[in-house]
């Protein structure tokens, strides 16, 4: 998060007139009221060691201008960060008036009134964001930071689930975390039943091992998502079991190839499968089966996990069978089966359904 830097000496107040706001390249002053100098920006946190220093907030300066308003209220996070904030703004997304603050605030002569809060400047940016409608992904706060935020915003009376709606920028936000940090991104909509959010990260999770799960991410998520979780892997599965188990095609007899040889192509598929298949649990992986599909390109190659393999990983492992089978027709049956299996497994679906 971006900020500007103020003279402990000088009081923050609004300008007569509206400059307009950029949310994602701010221009950051430092210094006093008589002199200014443009530097880089900094994120909140790298405040100045004196305490008394403040430091404003780039996406809430004193000249944001919202519905033909300039800020009628300061906020002040905890470590010192100032928001300049409209009250009718505020008031509007909350359902108890700001946690009751709003009815309160800190009032001096000829400047604004203010409102300290608890929350770190991290924290109340996000807040903001939301409550405003505005995006905040381009400041990437952590995942710590946005559970710590979504909890805030309980606390000051904001229904998550609104702003949290599919195409709203909390949706968004969350949805950004997702393939960094799956597991705890999953728990965390769990935790508030954010519903379409839990659908679409599911599909993050197919290689997850639900084994690693633990007791505190288990509790967080609740019954009803870790339930659902392990039914999608189950499903999975039983779904490849299905579809691989079936052996390919024999094709008419010829003079190179009778019903005695297409046994090779029906053994070979059969001892390629019922290693991969049988001994599967959802979360298990295959580290004895190095397949490079070309996706991968210089990637190193990895064990393959069951549920969470991909159609191309999946045909790379049937491919080999066919090199041992001298046929040219039975070849061409394992490919038509190859294909038929390719093209299934990708219908299968990857998240679980609401």
């Amino acid at each position: 998060m971006e900020y500007f830097n103020l003279s402990p000496s000088t009081e923050p107040s609004p300008p007569a007139t509206s400059i307009g706001a950029d949310h994602s390249s701010p221009t950051n002053v430092s210094g006093s009221a008589s002199e200014a100098s443009v530097h880089s920006p900094a994120p909140v946190g790298m405040y100045t060691e004196n305490s008394t220093d403040a430091t404003i907030a780039a996406a809430f300066p004193p000249s944001l201008r919202i519905d033909e308003r300039l800020p009628d209220l300061i906020i002040v996070a905890s470590n010192n960060v100032h928001f300049y904030a409209h009250r009718h703004r505020i008031a509007h997304a909350s359902s108890n008036n700001f946690g009751g603050l709003l009815d309160w605030g800190t009032y001096r002569r000829g400047f604004l009134p203010s409102l300290h809060l608890p929350e770190s400047g991290d924290v109340v940016n996000v807040v903001l964001h939301t409550m405003y409608g505005f995006s905040c992904t381009h400041f990437h706060p952590t995942l710590e930071t946005v559970e710590a935020a979504l909890d805030v915003l309980i606390k000051y009376g904001v229904c998550i689930q609104t702003h949290a709606a599919p195409y709203q920028p909390l949706h968004q936000l969350l949805l950004s975390l997702a393939p960094y940090r799956p597991i705890e991104t999953y728990a965390l909509v769990g935790k508030h039943q954010l519903e379409d959010l839990a659908v679409t990260i599911s599909g993050h999770l197919l290689s997850f091992d639900l084994s690693t799960i633990t007791d505190a991410l288990a509790t967080k998520m609740g019954p009803v998502y870790l339930k659902r979780l392990f039914l999608l892997h189950q499903s999975r599965l039983d779904a490849l079991k299905s579809i691989i188990l079936k052996p390919p095609e024999s094709h008419p007899t010829t003079p190179g190839c009778n019903p005695a040889e297409h046994g090779l192509l029906t053994r070979a598929w059969a001892l390629a499968t019922a290693q991969f298949v049988w001994d599967a649990t959802p979360s298990k992986a295959f580290p004895e089966y190095e397949v490079h599909p070309p996706e991968m390109g210089d990637l190193p190659t990895a064990g393959l996990s069951v549920v969470g393999i991909s159609p191309n990983s999946l045909k790379a492992l049937l491919d080999p069978i066919g090199d041992k089978i001298a046929c040219e027709s039975c070849r061409l049956m394992l490919q038509r089966r190859i294909q038929e299996v390719v093209v299934s497994w990708s219908s299968v679906k990857v998240r679980f359904i609401q």
